[in-house]
């Protein structure tokens, strides 16, 4: 089997990408299966750690990626077939051509064209792909956005250190809630004062707010739907952000909101696909293109991990395509109530929170 991934991102080196990851059930099992589990480090018992980790040790195994995070093959998974991961290429059109897909994409030599037998869309919550096969569903705003950051353990107080590390903190306040918790640092390690704090800070905008337009506004004045990306804040913007925080936050918090140094921040926003195959089977949704949850169930890597080990039950006949699809479904669903029921518990109140629950019990249930 030959596997050509199509990447948008020029480069194959992504620094920055400091957001925290959790592993859950079905990453644990994917990671088992493919004997990657024991090769992430972790600074706790839940086995946490960093998006530059789990990037270039899966890079690591697919393709013999060498990094500062993995300077060793993996175990390529090139040994059972070709795979070839392509940058710089966006796809543009996606059709069927009988019993094949034809993905167009565009790039900087002017673009061209794939043939394949299945096309695999896991281009992310603002999927294109997604949006090509189903033109009417639209994002609706959550009511919220979160402020993230990392910091060096070395670089706060010993007292902050103490009430950071090895678990995860979180903190209410009015119109939202806070969360801190320790992730690998730079080349994955897990070295005491090496490591990073991981800020994730959930604060409610209206949609209208004036203050999330400034937010999300970078520091070239273009105006950014769901992500404003690192190094592109305003400081003012920050700094404002950081007053609130000294006004409304307990000092080990404000500590460490005071000394991220690359700060961003991301719309909330929902979207769900009501299918994940198209074109009889041969185009199928997975990850957060399929269905994006909001962060507090912390599931997102869990339901892509899921999808794929689904996947490889469909390609080896042990399973149909109609139960591959209901699976993932109904996984998607149930997962996504869940996160909103979270979401509304510590967003807005415990009447939201109650109503959502019982949306998400009687999902559940069906």
């Amino acid at each position: 089997m030959s596997v050509d991934i199509l990447e948008w991102y020029e480069s194959s080196t992504r620094e920055g990408q400091v957001a925290g990851i959790s592993a859950m059930e079905f990453d644990t099992a994917f990671l088992k299966k493919y004997k990657l589990l024991l090769r992430f480090p972790t600074p706790s018992a839940v086995l946490e750690f960093s998006w530059n980790v789990l990037y270039y040790r899966l890079r690591a195994n697919f393709d013999s990626l060498k990094s500062s995070y993995c300077p060793k093959s993996l175990g390529s998974a090139g040994n059972e077939g070709q795979a070839v991961y392509e940058h710089g290429k966006q796809v543009i059109e996606v059709k069927s051509n009988g019993a094949t897909i034809v993905v167009e994409y565009a790039d900087d030599t002017g673009g061209g064209s794939l043939v394949a037998d299945l096309l695999v869309a896991a281009d992310g919550s603002t999927s294109h792909v997604r949006q090509l096969q189903l033109l009417e569903l639209q994002f609706t705003y959550a009511g919220y956005a979160i402020w993230r950051g990392t910091v060096l353990e070395r670089d706060v107080s010993e007292a902050t250190r103490n009430i950071c590390q090895t678990k995860t903190n979180l903190w209410t306040v009015r119109g939202g809630y806070l969360a801190v918790y320790t992730i690998p640092g730079e080349k994955g390690t897990i070295k005491p004062g090496e490591r990073l704090l991981n800020y994730v800070w959930y604060c409610n905008y209206s949609e209208d707010s004036q203050d999330l337009a400034a937010a999300m506004t970078d520091i070239d004045g273009r105006r950014h739907n769901h992500t404003l990306p690192i190094g592109k804040m305003s400081s003012t913007v920050w700094n404002n952000q950081k007053a609130i925080a000294t006004e409304q936050l307990p000092p080990p918090f404000v500590e460490l909101i005071h000394k991220i140094i690359q700060p961003f921040i991301t719309v909330v926003r929902d979207i769900a696909s009501p299918q994940a195959a198209f074109h009889d089977g041969r185009v199928l949704l997975v990850g957060d293109a399929l269905t994006p949850f909001r962060p507090h169930v912390a599931c997102s890597t869990n339901q892509a991990a899921l999808n794929a080990l689904l996947l490889n039950k469909l390609l080896r006949g042990e399973i149909t395509l109609v139960q591959w699809e209901m699976q993932v479904l109904a996984y998607a669903h149930v997962t996504r109530l869940r996160s909103i029921t979270w979401g509304s518990g510590y967003q807005i109140g415990y009447l939201a929170w109650a109503i959502d629950r019982a949306n998400y019990l009687l999902a559940a249930t069906v």
